[in-house]
């Protein structure tokens, strides 16, 4: 079985608008088979950490909103709190970093939600038969949506070697406890150095599991959530980074097919091929692009797009992966093959260029 992922060059001999192209790329999707009038339907993205610029341009968004809206759906700009401390944290920082970057309702007229809630603990378990998990915690906003249009930055990523749209619905779909799940293999611990036995990260723990003695420890009762994480005043709580790639890109696959099921397979992607960053647009900075631009590119395959993707950066880098040059110690096929493996897509695709 063969996907099809529609692409666009940046290249445009007749000045077209990289716009117009965008829109083009989606209705070759069908969306109209897809989205429903009425329809709540989140559009995921991500807003960039705060000094970061490498980030998608709000602008690109405009034919997405535009589209849903044409097709009398009710969209809304959506993405999920980080598991690492900074500008992403809680949802009030969040959506302070959204607007400084121009993801606003002034700008695209559309509503902004936080789809994890304040902490981002605010999440719906959904069943999922993998290889490491059984049931997955996605954001309880993006579970409870009638469907999905996600908008990736194709990028470097220090842990999975590439990040597109698996990671996009996975990663980033997921609550905090999920993001967890997926980063590391242990519960979090606390640098004594830095705390200062304020206590408030007990008044938080709904498992009681952190004793304070004179400092803060975290005990065998952890569940995981890491909603210490976010309410510690001094940034003392911190995780072990320590789940292999090859772990962490299985269960982003597990965590996608479980988007997939909880929104009934109702999705579209598009990818932006702009400014291929080196690494995740979550750093407070960014490196130069490791190609230069390439394009956009649309599918209802997940797996499919990201291959896709992949394979146009290597062919723009000369035939060789710039990503493995950065990070040899990652096999970033491993999202792919285990995605196709739960039944999502399939790494098999045609390129058809749209003009």
């Amino acid at each position: 079985m063969t996907s099809d992922v529609f692409f666009s060059s940046i290249d445009s001999k007749k000045h077209k608008s990289p716009l117009l192209k965008i829109a083009k790329l989606l209705n070759r999707c069908n969306p109209q088979s897809i989205f429903t009038s009425g329809d709540l339907i989140a559009v995921k993205t991500h807003f960039g950490e705060l000094g970061n610029t490498a980030f998608i341009r709000p602008v690109f968004l405009r034919p997405v909103l535009e589209l849903l809206n044409k097709l009398g759906a009710k969209p809304f700009l959506t993405d999920t709190n980080t598991l690492y401390v900074g500008m992403r944290t809680n949802s009030v920082d969040h959506l302070h970093n959204a607007t400084m970057n121009g993801f606003n309702y002034s700008t695209l007229q559309v509503p902004v939600i936080i789809a994890d809630g304040l902490r981002g603990d605010n999440s719906v378990s959904v069943p999922v038969e993998g290889e490491l998990l059984s049931c997955v915690k996605l954001a309880a906003e993006i579970a409870s949506a009638d469907g999905m249009l996600v908008v990736s930055h194709f990028k470097g990523h220090e842990v999975t070697g590439f990040g597109g749209a698996i990671k996009n619905i996975s990663m980033g779909c997921s609550c905090r406890q999920g993001k967890l799940d997926m980063h590391s293999d242990s519960r979090p611990f606390v640098n004594q150095d830095h705390c200062t036995a304020c206590g408030r990260c007990l008044l938080f723990c709904a498992s009681k599991a952190i004793d304070l003695n004179p400092k803060a420890s975290i005990t065998d009762k952890c569940t995981g959530c890491a909603m210490c994480i976010s309410v510690c005043p001094h940034n003392a709580i911190q995780i072990n980074w320590n789940a292999s790639s090859s772990s962490t890109q299985k269960k982003m696959a597990e965590y996608a097919a479980g988007v997939f099921n909880a929104l009934d397979r109702k999705l579209i992607f598009l990818s932006i091929i702009l400014s291929v960053s080196p690494a995740c647009d979550c750093y407070p900075g960014n490196d130069r692009p490791v190609v230069s631009d390439i394009g956009f590119a649309a599918s209802t395959d997940p797996v499919a797009l990201d291959k896709a993707c992949h394979d146009l950066v290597i062919k723009a880098y000369g035939g060789k992966d710039p990503f493995k040059e950065r990070y040899p110690d990652v096999n970033s096929a491993v999202q792919l093959a285990h995605a196709e493996k739960l039944g999502i897509g399939t790494a098999d695709y045609r390129l058809i260029e749209v003009d």
